[in-house]
């Protein structure tokens, strides 16, 4: 699992420097939109549909990375309500839904990649099919992340007990 936990950091960290690089690029599209809206009056027909291209984009990873991270939304009002005993059991099934979830959006975000292809948008001529050729690799991502997340149960038991683990750091419970 070792080797496992390498290329999925590896994947991971070539997606935060793509998220970082897309979060920037909006940054500066959306601020040229603005100048030329504010002082020139004539705003560029491709700056809102760049800016937009870059935003899914961010988006998609953020989602992988929040998975990563485990900082996604979770319903703990059972367990905090006095059930510690099926806490294990309910994570587990949370990363299997995860890991749904995540193969769900690569099968049927897929398809679109190569029936949309040949379609074009507007302002900048960029193929309709990539706007989905991210959220199919955060798809695969999120899955694979979930899959790490599940053995790490089975190993280390519950979130919290990886956490409070003597050598066991956060780093090491989220990959």
């Amino acid at each position: 699992m070792n080797l496992y936990k390498k290329v999925i950091n590896a994947i991971c960290s070539v997606f935060e420097v793509i998220a970082a690089l897309s979060l920037g690029a909006m940054v500066v599209v959306v601020t040229i939109q603005v100048v030329m809206r504010y002082f020139f009056r004539n705003t560029p027909g491709w700056s809102e549909e760049l800016a937009r291209q870059f935003m899914i984009l961010f988006c998609f990873i953020a989602m992988a990375l929040g998975v990563r991270d485990k900082i996604h939304i979770a319903l703990t009002i059972i367990v905090d309500r006095g059930f510690k005993k099926i806490k294990l059991p309910l994570e587990i099934i949370g990363k299997v839904l995860i890991c749904i979830m995540g193969l769900m959006m690569s099968v049927n975000m897929g398809p679109y990649f190569t029936k949309l292809k040949s379609n074009r948008l507007p302002g900048t001529g960029i193929p309709v099919g990539y706007e989905y050729a991210f959220p199919t690799a955060v798809g695969i991502l999120i899955a694979l992340l979930a899959v790490y997340q599940i053995y790490d149960h089975f190993k280390f038991g519950t979130d919290e007990q990886q956490m409070k683990q003597g050598d066991f750091t956060k780093k090491d419970a989220t990959l």
